[in-house]
């Protein structure tokens, strides 16, 4: 007589899976892996963007209030020769703006070595920021965010302009996304940040925020290692602030405030 713990073996036998099913059954969970993962990485980068946006409303808020404070100047885009807690940069708006949106000055931050970076999900990082691993110091800054460098006449940060002088506010630049490097400030010629799907977000004079294709905010490459800016605003120079550049009718989207704003003769 067969023992009792035989038949179960034998019964047992059968249910088990054989290498080639097991195979099969690998082969299906990597196809279904394959097709879940492009998904699953969208929808992290939708969650990313959101929360870009959500930094860049904070940043809109501040400048609204800093500008409600002093006599609708912006504040001063801030110097990349020097670290961010330099006596230099007590003035900039990394260091002006964040009280006003209840966090401490980016010189704070810097001198007690707590350098903002994509590990430590804050106000002053873009989640989506593709160096996930930078070499911050204090004498090697990264911003991920800036200020636009045309409300003031170039090379000129004692002739600024006001809030109240933009020609049209809902069209007008004011804040940006940083490419991940020294520069606290940026403009047409050297603002490439595309890493929310081939563009970037944008809080425009009027305070809303908005995401701008590469192509409506880029102009005239300034140097190395900018990407071509496709015509017709390739075209422009940064700097060109007349009819003929920044306020051409091709152009949506505006970095100086008005036109021949970087032109002494025409009021800059």
């Amino acid at each position: 007589m067969v023992s009792q713990i035989t038949r179960r073996r034998r019964a047992g036998a059968g249910d088990a899976f054989t290498l080639i099913e097991l195979l099969v059954v690998i082969a299906i969970i990597g196809i279904l892996a394959g097709m879940l993962l492009p998904a699953l990485s969208k929808a992290r980068e939708k969650a990313n963007a959101a929360r870009c946006v959500s930094n860049m409303h904070q940043w809109s808020l501040a400048l609204s209030m800093f500008s409600d404070d002093n006599n609708d100047y912006y504040p001063y885009d801030g110097d990349f020769n020097f670290p961010p807690d330099a006596t230099g940069n007590s003035n900039a708006w990394f260091n002006v703006l964040a009280p006003y949106i209840g966090q401490q000055p980016l010189s704070n931050l810097y001198l007690e070595g707590r350098f903002p970076s994509p590990g430590n999900a804050s106000v002053w990082v873009c989640p989506s920021a593709t160096n996930r691993a930078p070499n911050i110091s204090d004498n090697n800054a990264v911003f991920y965010y800036a200020l636009n460098t045309c409300l003031h006449f170039e090379n000129d940060t004692t002739r600024q302009y006001r809030r109240s002088q933009m020609r049209s506010p809902s069209t007008t630049i004011i804040f940006c996304e940083e490419v991940e490097d020294k520069f606290p400030e940026t403009n047409g010629g050297y603002d490439f940040v595309t890493r929310h799907s081939g563009g970037s977000n944008f809080v425009l004079g009027d305070g809303h925020v908005e995401w701008i294709a590469f192509n409506n905010y880029c102009r005239q490459a300034a140097g190395p290692g900018q990407p071509t800016c496709p015509l017709p605003l390739g075209n422009f120079a940064w700097d060109e602030s007349g009819p003929g550049g920044d306020w051409k009718g091709v152009a949506v989207y505006h970095w100086w405030p008005y036109p021949y704003a970087n032109d002494v003769a025409g009021g800059g």
